[in-house]
């Protein structure tokens, strides 16, 4: 297993939920870290403030936060929105900005850092999905849609950088225990069920990027294992 502490990171969308359970199980392993979100996480490390749906806001932010760093090691993509609509009811604008923040932005943001990843030939990029990356769900079309395009960017990506010996990883969690689906009919469909932590998911990064580089575990799905 790889030692992760003294390397550094970049997690988009670390001030709560998923991103910041990330943050801090990263830094509790000894990895200096570059946080990018909206508001300031609580928790130590560098931080830019950028909205992900902002996209002229992202190259600027991610430099910003290199130039700090000196070098990203880890790249988290975690930030997220999520939209439920029947397709008879979306807005165009809504369609477009969750398409911003859930596709466009983890683009982006990994463009930017990937010149130096592979002037290096070292790297590690972790996209953080959704089980809606390989089903579909009712009234989460557009949800649905950008994560398969998520999960589409990865598997690509992960051809063009494997030469550059550069590991891309997609994470696919299922019902996990944060605000992003609160007030929906989702949530109340879930209310009461068992539900997957933050930190369960910041558990499974860590396991990934402590993988050798002869291992490649490209995709994992993630769901709660209840025997009642």
């Amino acid at each position: 297993m790889i030692a992760l502490a003294g390397k550094t990171a970049i997690v988009t969308g670390a001030s709560r939920g998923i991103g910041r359970a990330i943050a801090v199980a990263l830094a509790r392993e000894g990895v200096r870290l570059g946080l990018l979100s909206r508001s300031k996480p609580d928790i130590g490390g560098e931080f830019v403030a950028c909205d992900l749906a902002e996209l002229e806001q992202i190259p600027v932010a991610v430099q910003r936060l290199v130039e700090r760093l000196g070098e990203v090691d880890y790249l988290v993509n975690n930030a997220g929105a999520f939209l439920e609509s029947p397709v008879t009811e979306m807005k165009l604008a809504d369609w477009e900005r969750l398409m911003r923040v859930n596709l466009t932005a983890p683009f982006l943001v990994t463009r930017e850092v990937l010149p130096r990843m592979i002037a290096r030939r070292q790297g590690r990029i972790v996209n953080i999905s959704s089980t809606a990356s390989v089903q579909g769900h009712l009234h989460q079309s557009a949800y649905c849609a950008s994560k398969h395009g998520l999960l589409g960017f990865g598997r690509s990506l992960a051809m063009e950088l494997k030469p550059h010996n550069i590991h891309v990883y997609t994470l696919s969690p299922g019902g996990v225990d944060t605000d992003l689906i609160k007030g929906t009919y989702l949530a109340e469909r879930l209310k009461g069920q068992p539900m997957i932590a933050p930190d369960d998911i910041a558990e499974m990064v860590i396991f990934l990027l402590r993988q050798p580089e002869n291992i490649d575990l490209p995709e994992l799905i993630v769901r709660r294992f209840d025997t009642k």
